[in-house]
């Protein structure tokens, strides 16, 4: 987890920096949104799959990044004022029982890299480059030494479903639109050196029992996550010197809507 990579990324207030997929996937949502919305406090899901995947991948650093509060609550004055020191400092406050369970699932979802992968690995690379003149940046979770191997991401989901709701939670998300550019960023910087082969995901659900699988992106799917993200950045750098409040919603002022296919007239 690199708090100096995300402060280095595009804003509303400078988008003159590299722009991430995140980012992408969000402006192309509703520019106008993007650009007008103030940044929000993360929520507990947010702050669960970054203390999963600071478990998982980096547990040298949990006690640099983690508070575990001593507290049952945080009702007293002084659990609230340590609460507080802890958040100004820039560390994750979790009670010890939600910590616990953060280890419970990267213990599993750590057991289903290692059988993904299959043999040693580097984590969180910082990956840069530029497309259409706009500079893009990612941070691939799993890089396995050997380069005839698949860059990893590792996912936190409440439920993994079936093979279905993988496919739409990969797509509804732009997770292979992810893939595509972080292979793509990757192997264009390691091009002298070799390069990854393709792009998977490892799931790990939040509810127990835990359960973690990994799936991999097809051709296809990395094709069309290619498409996705020439797109995005396309649209990114058409926007890019609108300004903020004169930027596009989501949906256009004065659209013509049409009934759904299923009301259509035979």
């Amino acid at each position: 987890m690199s708090k100096e990579y995300h402060a280095a990324k595009a804003t509303p207030e400078d988008r003159s920096k590299p722009v991430s997929k995140s980012t992408l996937w969000r402006f192309n949502a509703s520019p106008w949104k993007w650009g007008n919305t103030k940044e929000k406090a993360p929520t507990a899901a947010m702050q669960l799959g970054s203390v999963v995947h600071i478990l998982a991948l980096e547990p040298e650093k949990a006690s640099e990044l983690i508070a575990v509060s001593e507290f049952d609550s945080f009702r007293t004055k002084e659990a609230r004022a340590w609460r507080d020191e802890q958040i100004a400092e820039g560390l994750i406050v979790m009670s010890a029982s939600d910590f616990a369970v953060a280890e419970k699932i990267a213990s599993n979802a750590l057991a289903c890299i290692k059988e993904a992968v299959g043999g040693p690995y580097k984590v969180e690379k910082e990956l840069h480059g530029e497309f259409n003149d706009v500079a893009v940046c990612g941070l691939v979770d799993i890089v396995p030494d050997h380069y005839d191997t698949l860059l990893w991401d590792l996912k936190t989901c409440s439920s993994i479903g079936n093979e279905h709701h993988i496919q739409k939670t990969i797509f509804d998300n732009g997770y292979h639109t992810q893939g595509a550019l972080y292979l793509d960023l990757h192997n264009h910087k390691q091009a002298e050196k070799g390069n990854h082969v393709g792009f998977g995901f490892i799931f790990v659900e939040t509810s127990y029992p835990y359960e973690a699988t990994y799936v991999t992106l097809s051709l296809e799917s990395l094709v069309a996550g290619r498409q996705s993200y020439i797109q995005l950045v396309e649209r990114w750098k058409e926007l890019l010197d609108v300004p903020l409040n004169e930027l596009p919603g989501a949906v256009a002022k004065g659209a013509e809507i049409e009934p759904p296919a299923w009301l259509q007239p035979v």
